[in-house]
């Protein structure tokens, strides 16, 4: 048991994470530190249970031995997890906000063969959903969840398992939304092209909304429809984008698809048909 947990002791280096390396790399070095403090206590566990045996026999003998192999253990444990946690020096916050960690998920994205992960004004396409990184709050905005584990690895895990979900999607709330929205823009005509952002502003009118219901969502939103193909709604009005192409436009709303292409959006119709 000595000889045991002197190599565990010996067999620590201190290396620790830099504050500059990326999260993965700092993530696997912590690894390493979490690994050995749990052999250590594997160790202090074994050492106590045999102690513990000892007093249930009476084992008078053996208990001093027995007992002081336990102290050792635990002080063993101790020292492994005092320096996994001295290990971890690595610097949140100013990974999250100066654009590395965005960088580090679409390499690991690429490593992964994640395919159509692209980065559009500071937020990862990755559909069916858009994940925006919340600096202040160490923590990620995977569609309208919030995510606080960032490890890139098991980011991009979680993206791949959400892809392959079958989809469950119930448009026609959504569509009935935006038609009234859209009459409301259009004073009750159909057939006008109404821009996106006019109806975008009317869907989040109450205070705060904004906030619940973001720009991005709303995009989202409007891609879901666009990919079913055609809708209509339950008052006999079909949806029309009239500016969606699959090429760069250069204005309007971008959206980046599951393939990685880029559409532009622009404008929204609802035409009454079968009259």
């Amino acid at each position: 048991m000595v000889q045991e947990i002197s190599e565990l002791q010996a067999g620590l280096p201190l290396n620790g994470s830099r504050p500059d390396a990326d999260l993965e790399s700092a993530l696997a070095l912590l690894d390493g530190e979490l690994a050995a403090a749990q052999k250590a206590l594997a160790a202090a566990q074994r050492a106590l249970k045999q102690a513990t045996e000892a007093s249930r026999q009476g084992n008078v003998r053996d208990l001093p031995r027995l007992l002081a192999g336990a102290t050792e253990a635990a002080g063993a444990f101790a020292q492994t997890a005092s320096e996994a946690q001295r290990s971890w020096a690595f610097d949140g916050p100013r990974h999250l906000e100066g654009g590395a960690y965005m960088a580090e998920l679409l390499a690991s994205a690429e490593a992964g063969e994640l395919p159509g992960v692209r980065e559009v004004d500071g937020h990862l396409y990755s559909f069916p959903v858009v994940v925006k990184v919340e600096a202040r709050d160490l923590s990620l905005k995977v569609g309208r969840r919030t995510q606080r584990g960032l490890r890139p690895s098991a980011v991009v895990a979680l993206l791949r398992r959400l892809r392959s979900q079958p989809a469950r999607d119930n448009l026609r709330p959504l569509l009935t939304a935006f038609e009234k929205a859209y009459l409301a823009a259009s004073g009750g005509e159909d057939g006008i092209a109404i821009p996106l952002k006019r109806v975008y502003e009317l869907l989040v009118l109450r205070p705060g909304q904004g906030r619940e219901y973001t720009e991005v969502d709303f995009l989202l939103d409007v891609y879901r429809l666009d990919r079913a193909g055609a809708q209509v709604t339950p008052a006999g009005r079909e949806l029309t984008l009239p500016a969606s192409t699959g090429t760069r436009a250069g204005k309007g709303l971008r959206f980046v698809t599951e393939t990685g292409e880029e559409r532009w959006y622009s404008s929204i119709r609802f035409d009454a048909i079968g009259t």
